[in-house]
C-alpha cells in the first residue's frame, strides 16, 4: 500500500476509522440490547410455564383432595348404612320376637301368624338390602364421574405443557433466526 502523507487523506481516514469504531460500538450494544430482551423474554415465558405448571399441580392436588374427601364420606355413608342396617335388622329381630310371644299367649295360630310376620321381615330386609346396594352403586358411579374428570383435567393440562414447549421451540428458533445462529 503507498504511503500518503497528506494531512487531508490522514484526517479522513481517522474520521472514517472513528466512524467505524462508533458503528462497531453500536452494533455491539444494540447487539447486547437485543441478547438481553431475548433472555427476558426466555424467562417470561419459563416463568408463565412454570406458574402454569404450579398451578396445574395445585389444580391435580385440589382434585385429589376432593377425590379423597369424596372417598372418605362415600365410605362414612356406606358405614352409616350398614349401621343403620343391622340395627333395623335388630329391630326387625325384637319385633319379630314381640310378635311370636304374643302369639304365644294368645294360643293362635301362631305358625301361621309367624310365617307371615318372617315372610314380612324378609321382604323389608331385602327392600333394605336392595336400597343399600343402589345407593352404594350411586356412590360407584359418582365416584367414576369424578375419575372422568380428573383424567380429562390431567389430560388437557399435558396438551396445555405440550403447546407451551412449541411455543417456547419457536419463539427459541426465532430467537436464533434474530441473533443468526
Amino acid at each position: 500500500m503507498p504511503q500518503n502523507d497528506d494531512p487531508d487523506t490522514l484526517l479522513a481516514a481517522q474520521s472514517e476509522i472513528q466512524n467505524l469504531k462508533d458503528i462497531i460500538v453500536a452494533l455491539r450494544e444494540k447487539l447486547e440490547k437485543s441478547h438481553l430482551q431475548a433472555e427476558k423474554a426466555t424467562q417470561e415465558v419459563i416463568a408463565n410455564y412454570q406458574g402454569q405448571v404450579r398451578q396445574m399441580h395445585e389444580t391435580a392436588q385440589a382434585l385429589r383432595d376432593s377425590l379423597d374427601e369424596l372417598n372418605h364420606e362415600k365410605n362414612r355413608v356406606a358405614q352409616e348404612i350398614v349401621a343403620t342396617n343391622r340395627d333395623e335388622i335388630i329391630q326387625l329381630t325384637r319385633t319379630t320376637q314381640a310378635l311370636r310371644e304374643e302369639l304365644d299367649n294368645l294360643n293362635l295360630d301362631k305358625n301361621e301368624v309367624i310365617q307371615k310376620m318372617l315372610q314380612e321381615s324378609r321382604k323389608e330386609a331385602k327392600e333394605l338390602q336392595d336400597t343399600a346396594q343402589a345407593l352404594r352403586d350411586e356412590l360407584d358411579e359418582i365416584k367414576y364421574r369424578h375419575d372422568g374428570k380428573i383424567k380429562d383435567i390431567e389430560h388437557a393440562a399435558n396438551l396445555n405443557c405440550r403447546q407451551l414447549q412449541a411455543t417456547i421451540a419457536v419463539l427459541r428458533g426465532k430467537l436464533d433466526i434474530n441473533h443468526g445462529k
